[in-house]
């Protein structure tokens, strides 16, 4: 635990909402400068951009990112060593290059990069495998893909921070000795309320309520599951919601009808769906239309295997750590219509992302951690993670699976590990962390890393 965050966990609620506000305006400096606002005025005059233009655009910024890639990152420049790159002409000919997956850059990283960690915005994955990985953006990079992000809220009616969201995310916003039932702090920096998505217990939730109708966001943004937790809630127990938001944006998981339903009944708004990665994946954003739209100004999505519609990522925003037929592990099932959708944005539509799970686990006092911040476990221990796994057989007691680079993995790394826990599960559930020499897998051939044997409990 680093000095500041024992200051925070130490410190009076009113203190912690100042920090949390200055970490806000600090990580905006990254994040909303000059390349930011000059991508999303370009933005804006894409949407009005023929395919054929666009897909034209596509072709040249791939053909830039690759011979940037080669002269910059010594690991692609040897993995293309014996490939003429003047052969990449098209979209189509990104299959003359090989596939790279999470393991090859993970045990390669130093060559991958492209440029000095005092000079980039580190971005860290535990990702649906629990594989840990730090990525490397540049600032323009960063600003690029905010852009891209609040360009897709712009469509829709939500100005980032000129209106007020609320956002259920895996921060560490809740020490885990409070015993105060307050569990969300305001980052000033982006009109933002942040709550925790780690006590969303039946006893806790009218909390969660109260607060929104006190703040009335414009949009809610976060995690799916809790988004749903919290619909759920009020639904039950027919309480009136006195704000109407403009949208919702859920991330992390993969939307369910059910659970899109569910939001909109009880919001009275739309759900708009996207996805990305924390890796730094090209875009897929829903327009107002409710259709999904492959952004093509962020990147290319290929089919990998056909049959199970995995799909392979190069994103022209990943010049710290690049990423070029990336092999990301999720699913996305493209949409072959030619049709053009309602919205008059012109893009390649999809028809479902299938990528990400709704697997949990529950906490002691029986809130569900759901995969995202499972997931989020992981996310800040180093490169010497290999794989995890998630096994729970009772309520409030979790088995951690590792496995581990030998070579460069320390036992301090297992302590990151159980204070990320502490944080997430609270004090009074348990972990059991082993190092095993190989995780198995399922009898499909998949890797699951999050197992829940828990049959259904009520907590009530």
């Amino acid at each position: 635990m680093g000095i500041l965050e024992k200051i925070y966990d130490n410190s009076p609620i009113a203190f912690q909402n100042f920090m949390v506000s200055v970490s806000g305006y600090q990580r905006n400096k990254t994040r909303y400068g000059k390349e930011y606002y000059d991508h999303l005025n370009f933005l804006k005059d894409f949407d009005t951009w023929s395919l054929k233009e666009k897909l034209n655009y596509q072709k040249k910024e791939l053909i830039d990112f690759i011979q940037y890639v080669k002269e910059n990152s010594i690991f692609y420049k040897e993995l293309y060593k014996d490939i003429d790159l003047s052969l990449i002409k098209e979209i189509e000919d990104l299959k003359k290059l090989p596939v790279v997956d999470k393991e090859m850059l993970r045990e390669n990283i130093n060559n991958v990069t492209t440029v000095p960690k005092k000079n980039a915005v580190e971005g860290h994955t535990g990702g649906t495998t629990g594989k840990s990985l730090v990525v490397l953006f540049t600032e323009k990079d960063m600003m690029k893909r905010m852009a891209m992000l609040d360009h897709f809220k712009a469509r829709v009616g939500f100005e980032h921070r000129k209106m007020k969201r609320a956002t259920f995310n895996g921060k560490h916003i809740v020490s885990p000795n409070q015993n105060k039932k307050v569990f969300w702090r305001y980052n000033m920096a982006s009109k933002q309320m942040i709550y925790s998505s780690f006590h969303l217990t039946e006893e806790n939730m009218k909390y969660y309520v109260a607060s929104l109708n006190k703040f009335k966001p414009d949009a809610i943004d976060g995690f799916f599951m809790s988004m749903c937790d919290i619909a759920g809630y009020i639904e039950r127990h027919k309480i009136e919601l006195n704000f109407t938001p403009i949208a919702l944006f859920p991330t992390s998981e993969t939307l369910t009808k059910s659970g899109r339903d569910l939001l909109e009944r009880v919001f009275k708004c739309k759900v708009y769906d996207q996805y990305a990665s924390s890796e730094g994946a090209p875009f897929i954003t829903e327009c107002e239309k409710q259709q999904l739209h492959i952004e093509l100004a962020s990147g290319v999505f290929e089919h990998y295997d056909e049959e199970s519609n995995e799909v392979l990522v190069t994103s022209f925003t990943t010049h710290g750590t690049p990423l070029i037929r990336y092999r990301i592990g999720d699913s996305i099932t493209f949409n072959d219509s030619l049709e053009p959708c309602e919205c008059n944005i012109t893009s390649p539509l999809v028809q479902e992302i299938q990528g990400r799970k709704l697997d949990f686990l529950y906490s002691a006092d029986g809130a569900k951690i759901n995969g995202g911040n499972i997931a989020n476990l992981f996310k800040n221990m180093p490169n010497a993670l290999i794989r995890a796994q998630t096994i729970q057989d009772t309520p409030g007691e979790v088995r951690i699976l590792l496995e581990v680079d030998k070579r460069i993995y320390k036992d301090e790394y297992d302590d990151i590990l159980r204070n990320e826990f502490l944080h997430k599960f609270g004090e009074k559930s348990k972990v059991d962390i082993q190092h095993v020499e190989e995780i198995p897998r399922e009898k499909s051939g998949k890797f699951r890393m999050i197992k829940n044997n828990v049959k259904e409990v009520n907590f009530r």
